[in-house]
């Protein structure tokens, strides 16, 4: 089996340094899902520390205005995700945390995966489905599959998952390896495959070598230039110190985004923040009848 090689791999070069997995609180477990939701490691590291030291449970930050946590978030990209953050944070301060899986995607913000991986991280729950993530459904398709991740089905990947989990690991200990597996080793671009414990047994192994594999199809354009980049520009302008008080003082504030040149551009992104919750109607720059 490819992943018979995996405890001794995991016990000997996983990221156990990594402090998210030192604890079992839901709250810094959630904190640290959201982060690293199309963030790195290295950028949540010192972010997730600061949060949590300011809001160290989910009543402290339910007690905050939700500018606060937008303002704390800065930085680390969709700000739609602080909000949900905060939303949570006031769910369970109100009724505490959902026993399962169906409670836990009732929450603001909150998948599958995100559900998935409280269960089994915070609460030890041995018999939560596996929160299989980017790494996991490409170790999973390529070691058991021979296939890159956008060429199985969901139903593939988690049924190999679940048949290659070594008896001798928890399940919470199988998905943190695989996670190390995908993040250093069976990376997406160049798979280091002489690194791989699950090398000898890969069902990709002669398929990778010497070459990079199939790039799957391109969901989300470059952040550089794009209409996300003047949104955060537009979010950080109104949360700083001295908000634009109206609409063209806001459009000089952000003119050096390219995106700002563009007709229409500074509306749509005011109108997302404000479809969004992130931003008021009652603030000065969106009420201009000049925006756009």
């Amino acid at each position: 089996m490819w992943s018979d090689a995996l405890p001794s791999w995991y016990a000997e070069k996983g990221r156990h340094h990594l402090p998210w997995r030192q604890t079992r609180d839901p709250w810094a477990v959630l904190v640290s899902e959201v982060m690293l939701q199309q963030t790195s490691v290295a950028r949540v590291l010192p972010r997730w520390r600061r949060f949590l030291a300011r809001w160290p449970v989910a009543q402290s930050c339910a007690a905050s205005p939700l500018e606060d946590v937008l303002r704390e978030w800065d930085g680390l990209g969709y700000p739609r995700r602080a909000r949900a953050l905060h939303a949570t944070a006031r769910e369970v301060a109100a009724r505490g945390w959902p026993p399962d899986e169906a409670g836990l995607r009732d929450l603001p913000g909150i998948g599958e995966y995100t559900a998935r991986a409280l269960l089994l991280f915070a609460f030890d729950d041995e018999g939560a489905a596996l929160p299989r993530d980017v790494n996991l459904g490409r170790v999973a398709a390529r070691a058991a599959l021979g296939q890159e991740t956008h060429q199985a089905t969901a139903s593939q990947l988690d049924t190999a998952l679940v048949d290659a989990r070594p008896g001798s690991m928890t399940k919470r200990d199988y998905a943190y390896a695989l996670f190390d597996i995908g993040a250093t080793v069976c990376l997406a671009r160049r798979p280091r495959c002489s690194e791989c414990p699950a090398a000898s047994w890969c069902a990709s192994r002669e398929r990778l070598r010497g070459v990079h594999p199939e790039s799957p199809p391109r969901r989300q354009s470059a952040y550089a230039g794009s209409l996300r980049q003047l949104r955060g520009a537009v979010l950080r302008a109104m949360l700083g110190d001295d908000p634009p008080a109206d609409v063209e003082a806001l459009r000089r504030r952000v003119s050096d985004v390219p995106a700002a040149a563009r007709p229409d551009a500074l509306g749509s992104a005011l109108a997302g923040l404000r479809r969004d919750g992130l931003i008021g109607g009652d603030q000065p720059a969106t009420q201009s009848p000049s925006i756009g």
